[in-house]
């Protein structure tokens, strides 16, 4: 009878299944070991990553907005020179809106000193009229001085900054 215990015994227990887990792939921290603070050497490279974006873009910032305050200048400089530029004694003898290119010129000198500004005051000022067409083209041409850029070697310390504007005597009915 032993040999049927034990065949009994072998049955019962072969007959119980034991899980084995399914082996799991490695993971990242199993392949690499434990290489804890290993992002803190990329931190201070990043920073400095970071920074040198930061200061591109103050400068591209003060670039335009000097771009766009000589824009809007030489727009009023344009409207003044083409309103106060009239010529009024040839309007008065003959009825023609002409204008008259000193006063023209007098005029975006005014509208532009009343517009003072670092931008505006170092700016180059040409102003073309036409008396009979009746156009006034102000060009200011300036210089935007950076921020970071010169903390560079090689770097500019200024860009060019170019705005033009004309201006149309209008005659309406």
């Amino acid at each position: 009878g032993e040999t049927a215990h034990t065949s009994a015994r072998a049955t019962q227990r072969s007959s119980i299944r034991t899980a084995t887990a399914p082996r799991a792939r490695p993971t990242v921290r199993d392949r690499l070991g434990d290489d804890r603070g290993s992002v803190l050497a990329l931190v201070p490279a990043a920073m400095l990553v970071l920074l040198v974006l930061a200061a591109i873009a103050g400068d591209t910032t003060t670039e335009y907005l000097a771009r766009r305050e000589l824009a809007a200048a030489a727009d009023a400089a344009a409207n003044d020179a083409a309103t106060f530029g009239l010529d009024e004694a040839r309007f008065r003898d003959t009825g023609e809106f002409v204008l008259d290119p000193g006063r023209a010129e007098e005029a975006v000198r005014r509208a532009l000193a009343a517009r003072s500004s670092a931008v505006i005051d170092r700016a180059a000022i040409a102003v073309d009229s036409d008396p009979e067409a009746g156009t006034v083209t102000v060009t200011l041409r300036s210089s935007a001085h950076l921020v970071f850029a010169p903390s560079l070697p090689g770097a500019p310390h200024a860009v060019d900054v170019v705005a033009r504007a004309t201006a149309d005597v209008y005659v309406g009915d």
